[in-house]
């Protein structure tokens, strides 16, 4: 791919400028049938005002449509921005190359059969990325269903979401890699009035990717929220830094990640002939740079509800107002689990209410205002205002339901108190006309239908909002790696020969220990309790074969071990390097300490919780690295058994800043080393101790 992408200024447009805000567009193999591929965007153009000028080009007709048609795109004459293709896959590289020939600087290749298909098209599909980094131009696609611009009506797709919808301009943009989820999200922000500014379905990404597309939407003042179907990621350095700036500049991305199953997996290998990689690395790096990872474009929809009207709360404090009893109960009950908090009322908040509300209510959290709105219905602008005074509310949440012989009374006194209320207002509105939510969400308030899925959007909005904090009290810019992959792993080193090297560090302790081999006498002063331990490096799993000795309480008790571990392995026709004996540490916690370089993800930390408990209900987290010790700190509170670590019912408790610190160094450490991956397990934890009571390391090539 050529992706020779750089900041964006008047001087220097972004590489897709051309691409996504084309001011000419000529398609190539116009149809003159508005319901074929090649002529619905000339219809959906013509129909929705597109402000640029669009050429038909196909040699076989002179009119496509009511516009004149061209028979080269050479023949146009004029300067065309964008080339729509939507040939046979065999004339598609021909196409191109009279583009370009032409100065098109951009291209949409709808046409199938690449490297989705097969072998022939993979190789078809390769030309074309080699053409777009030659000549410098972008394509997307091929197998895509194209692009689309709201504010100018440039509509280059074939998508039917807009055969029955009007164009909506919306602060909501989509990136997808399938056009069919992307044609699905069109009609549902079209027909619940959300709108959109940009829709970009990048196919099998030739050439432009999901990075490309989310680094130009974070230019792009239209839009406000950013929402991601992906199923994998190819330049995955590229798709951080372009999350990390879209974090920067405060324009939430909200993604779906597919492909999550061994089922998944395989459908999106054959869907855009991408590998779906590891999803639990997917999730890690999506948490790690602000990005929200939600199941369904329903989760999609309530998340940007509320991030489109800036209704993310600041805080977990929330103020709950209800014509109902019960629900009350059911948003406190949804509350608690997701983080949020209905704290009692302030005893000047509660005085307040007292004149306003009738002399039958109780000034509470929630508080019922009862069905006597039906009566008094601006009663509820002068509740919200008097709650509002409380500058640790971080929210105000309304419950009502139905009511809509007085829907009108209900917006007009939630608009005025809009303007009036300092916090973010979100409305629960059971059985709403689609009137009310409308003429609400003009006034800025976020209207949902239902208890679940408001209280999880503030639930997840908070929880955008503080990643974003952490993010900018990052570096900028991501760090070069000071040792690139080699590409070639080299054998894993036995237990002993790889604590050798980890003793190169000082972050982690190696317990005292001496290697064995048979016939050696037993050294002198050694601090029993002691473990012994066969040592090979082609035994990596000792404890599975009984190659390690527990507990051992005396000489004679060792010597009868080593014996006994030198017989295993010649039992198991291995090389045997020797019995490594060491002091048996005392030790309060342990955990599973990995680093590895991955293929797609680069260098990974992963921590889990250790014993052989961890194995039945696994708990593990990863991060991305480079990371500091913040992140890390951040990462171990991730951990069920953070509160273990913590120190729980009596037991010590590790010193948690220190731990975060040791690991950062270590982390560090790996980075400046040529390896492909280290394991320490357990890694044992007392106060602000670690130590490595096991490692496997496996050396990478350098060649």
């Amino acid at each position: 791919m050529s992706h020779s992408n750089q900041d964006a200024s008047p001087g220097n447009p972004h590489r897709l400028e051309a691409l996504l805000n084309a001011r000419s567009v000529a398609v190539i193999g116009a149809s003159a049938d508005p319901a074929k591929i090649a002529g619905r965007p000339i219809a959906y153009m013509r129909a929705r005002g597109y402000t640029g000028a669009i050429y038909p080009v196909n040699p076989s007709r002179e009119e496509v449509q009511g516009l004149r048609c061209h028979p080269s795109i050479a023949a146009i004459g004029q300067p065309v921005d964008l080339a729509i293709i939507g040939t046979a896959a065999a004339h598609v590289e021909g196409a191109i190359r009279e583009g370009i020939a032409a100065g098109v600087k951009a291209f949409v290749v709808f046409s199938s059969g690449f490297a989705e298909l097969d072998e022939a098209g993979r190789a078809l599909q390769k030309r074309l990325t080699a053409l777009a980094k030659a000549h410098g131009v972008a394509i997307v696609g091929p197998n895509c269903l194209g692009i689309a611009n709201s504010r100018s009506g440039l509509l280059a797709t074939f998508t039917t979401a807009l055969e029955s919808h009007a164009l909506q301009q919306g602060g909501f943009s989509f990136v997808s890699q399938s056009g069919a989820l992307g044609a699905y999200w069109m009609d549902i922000v079209l027909r619940n009035g959300i709108g959109f500014s940009q829709w970009v379905t990048t196919g099998n990404e030739c050439d432009v990717d999901a990075a490309d597309a989310i680094e130009f939407l974070v230019a792009d003042p239209d839009t406000k929220v950013i929402g991601l179907y992906i199923e994998d990621i190819r330049r995955m350095d590229a798709f951080r830094a372009a999350l990390d700036r879209a974090a920067r500049a405060g324009k939430p991305v909200i993604a779906i990640k597919a492909g999550s199953s061994s089922a998944g997996a395989a459908a999106a290998a054959s869907h855009t002939g991408a590998l779906a990689g590891n999803d639990a690395l997917y999730d890690a790096c999506l948490q790690q740079y602000g990005a929200l990872r939600v199941r369904s474009l329903t989760e999609m929809m309530d998340a940007a509800r509320l991030l489109l009207h800036n209704a993310a709360p600041a805080g977990p404090r929330l103020a709950v107002m209800t014509v109902s009893g019960g629900a009350g109960v059911l948003i406190a009950d949804a509350s608690e689990p997701l983080g949020l908090q209905l704290p009692a009322l302030k005893p000047e908040v509660a005085q307040a209410l007292v004149p306003i509300l009738p002399s039958f209510v109780h000034p509470s959290n929630p508080l019922d205002i009862t069905g006597n709105v039906l009566q008094d219905t601006p009663m509820i602008g002068r509740a919200m205002q008097a709650l509002a005074t409380d500058t640790d509310t971080h929210a105000i949440v309304l419950f009502i339901g139905m009511m809509h012989s007085i829907a009108d009374a209900f917006v007009q006194a939630l608009s005025q108190a809009r303007s009036h209320v300092r916090c973010p207002i979100v409305v629960i509105w059971v059985g709403a006309m689609d009137s009310s939510i409308h003429a609400l969400e003009a006034a800025g308030i976020p209207v949902f239908l239902d208890i679940p899925q408001a209280m999880q959007a503030l639930a997840r909005g908070l929880q955008m909002r503080r990643t974003r904090a952490q993010i900018i009290q990052r570096p900028e810019a991501l760090p070069t790696m000071p040792v690139t992959d080699g590409g070639r792993s080299l054998p894993t080193l036995s237990e002993w020969d790889g604590k050798q090297l980890l003793a190169s560090q000082q972050s982690v302790q190696i317990p005292a220990g001496r290697l064995l081999k048979a016939g050696d006498a037993l050294p002198p002063g050694l601090p029993y309790p002691v473990v012994a331990k066969l040592q090979s490096d082609q035994l990596l799993h000792k404890s599975d074969a009984g190659g390690v000795a527990l507990r051992i309480q005396d000489a004679p008790s060792l010597q009868e071990a080593i014996e006994r571990l030198h017989e295993l392995g010649a039992g198991l026709g291995i090389p045997v390097q020797g019995v490594l004996v060491e002091q048996m540490l005392p030790f309060d916690h342990e955990l599973l300490l990995g680093l590895r370089r991955e293929p797609r993800f680069g260098p990974v930390l992963t921590l889990a919780r250790g014993g052989i408990e961890a194995e039945l209900d696994p708990d593990v987290v990863n991060l991305l690295l480079p990371a500091n010790a913040d992140d890390i700190a951040r990462m171990l509170g991730r951990l069920r058994c953070f509160r273990l670590l913590q120190g729980f019912r009596g037991r010590p408790g590790a010193d948690m800043p220190a731990l975060a610190r040791r690991i950062a160094d270590l982390c560090e450490w790996f980075l400046q080393q040529p390896l492909r991956e280290l394991e320490i397990n357990p890694l044992a934890i007392q106060g602000s101790q670690m130590w490595a009571l096991d490692a496997l390391i496996t050396p990478m090539a350098m060649d």
